[in-house]
């Protein structure tokens, strides 16, 4: 991966994650993981010493980050069962497995059948009809 691509994914994902956990936390753990020191989220991504590794480490060590994963998994779990769609059965797998911190890992290896899923749940929800139904109830002039 090229530094530009690189910098642009890490970006992306601190922004993700300071959502989920604040700057000073997120910093906090990114250091406890061995990212470069004494920078706030800005200077840290341009840091070339920075990795995906510290950010992948401070997630898998992270409760609060583990815990909101199992919820979100189980619960894609059930919609995918109820829609039949995606392999529900592999993330329930994953959920059976005592190693929390490895949910991260088996999300990240197996991602596509998570994104079968999503993109399964935005075709049957997010329905292109919507936009028409507002806009016979307030028009636009």
């Amino acid at each position: 991966m090229n530094k530009e691509k690189k910098r642009e994914s890490l970006s992306y994902l601190l922004e993700a994650a300071n959502k989920i956990f604040g700057e000073k936390k997120l910093l906090e753990m990114l250091v406890s993981e061995g990212a470069p020191k004494d920078k706030n989220l800005k200077e840290i991504v341009n840091d070339e010493k920075l990795r995906f590794l510290h950010l992948t480490m401070a997630l898998k060590n992270s409760d609060i980050f583990l815990d909101h994963l199992q919820t979100r998994l189980k619960e894609m779990s059930a919609i995918a069962k109820i829609i039949e769609v995606g392999n529900s059965e592999l993330i329930d797998k994953w959920l059976s497995d005592e190693c929390k911190p490895c949910l991260v890992e088996h999300v990240i290896e197996g991602y596509d059948e998570i994104y079968k899923i999503l993109i399964e749940l935005d075709d049957r929800l997010l329905w292109h009809g919507w936009p028409l139904i507002g806009k016979l109830h307030d028009p636009i002039e």
